[in-house]
């Protein structure tokens, strides 16, 4: 695996710990200065702060003790310092007692900046069935 891509997942897998770890500034960390993240409601966050802020709440109330579970789907490079990277989320909380489990694709842009690579935008789109009158086939 190109260490570069190598470099990629293991960002990723950060995100993961922190994020079951309950730990919104780790969650944060990757993430630029300037970075938007657009959650699973459609909502736009904007700059590290915010998100870590974002997530701090959602860690002391719905999704606390969560577990978010990320899968790589995949890595392309747009040019030797942009990278697109696809994953599959799989996030388990309880909700009123009863045990619940979304499930999204995450689309993050990542750049590197002096040998570091760091989200610039975060894109969470929610899996959910699509209307028979939306489908091809």
């Amino acid at each position: 695996m190109h260490e570069q891509e190598q470099a990629l997942r293991e960002l990723v897998k950060q995100m993961e710990d922190a994020w079951n770890a309950g730990d919104a500034a780790g969650f944060a960390a990757p993430f630029t200065d300037a970075a938007t993240f657009i959650h699973i409601y459609g909502g736009q966050i904007d700059g590290r702060p915010a998100i870590e802020q974002a997530h701090r709440f959602i860690f002391g109330g719905i999704y606390r003790d969560s577990r978010n579970q990320y899968t790589v789907r995949s890595v392309r490079f747009l040019r030797p310092d942009v990278a697109m990277v696809l994953v599959e989320a799989r996030l388990q909380f309880r909700e009123n007692g009863e045990a619940r489990e979304i499930q999204a694709r995450p689309t993050m842009i990542a750049v590197r900046n002096d040998g570091r690579w760091a989200v610039e935008a975060f894109q969470n789109t929610r899996i959910s069935e699509m209307p028979a009158a939306a489908r091809t086939s």
